[in-house]
């Protein structure tokens, strides 16, 4: 099974419509979104919402992978966009930051019949080493913290909100052969 991750410098760069470039081209190809549940004092919104969007709070355990269709397939969310765009199956993986690992060994298992799965989410770079790490950079070059926290990880580079040129340089970057 091949593995792509998707990072970005900020939130709002293109992440999510990056992989829904990539699984509209991808054949039998999953996804897997991942949320780290931060949580404590200074706790800010993983999903860029200005208040707490209630993801993290309402994690009782360690870790959650969510496969509810009714979830994943919610209007709106970038999960319902990967099934749009041609994921065969998609995970949400909600996740404290020291069970990420776990977590994505685990979503692994159940995803192992299709051919490759696309990650998005900074936090996989730290717990895991996919085939290929994609950042997308920041329109003013500036990166978050979980952005500079995993740069040594990332493999290519693209720019903010990604064109179709930046999804030839990622076939590009990786055979053909190895993806399909």
């Amino acid at each position: 099974m091949k593995t792509v991750c998707i990072a970005g410098a900020m939130s709002g760069v293109g992440k999510t419509t990056l992989a829904e470039k990539l699984l509209s081209r991808f054949h039998n190809w999953a996804a897997i979104k991942v949320t780290a549940c931060v949580g404590g004092t200074r706790h800010r919104c993983p999903r860029g919402k200005s208040t707490e969007c209630g993801v993290c709070s309402s994690l009782k355990e360690n870790y959650v992978i969510e496969t509810r269709s009714e979830i994943i397939e919610e209007a709106g969310t970038d999960t319902a966009r990967f099934k749009s765009a041609g994921a065969k199956r998609v995970l949400w993986i909600k996740a404290r930051p020291r069970y990420i690992a776990r977590a994505i060994h685990e979503a692994l298992e159940v995803l192992n019949r299709y051919d490759g799965v696309v990650f998005e989410g900074n936090h996989v770079l730290k717990h895991f080493d996919p085939d290929l790490a994609v950042m997308i950079r920041s329109k003013d070059n500036s990166f978050k913290r979980s952005a500079r926290d995993i740069l040594e990880k990332v493999d290519m580079f693209v720019d903010y909100q990604c064109n179709g040129e930046s999804v030839e340089k990622i076939f590009d970057a990786i055979s053909v052969e190895d993806l399909f």
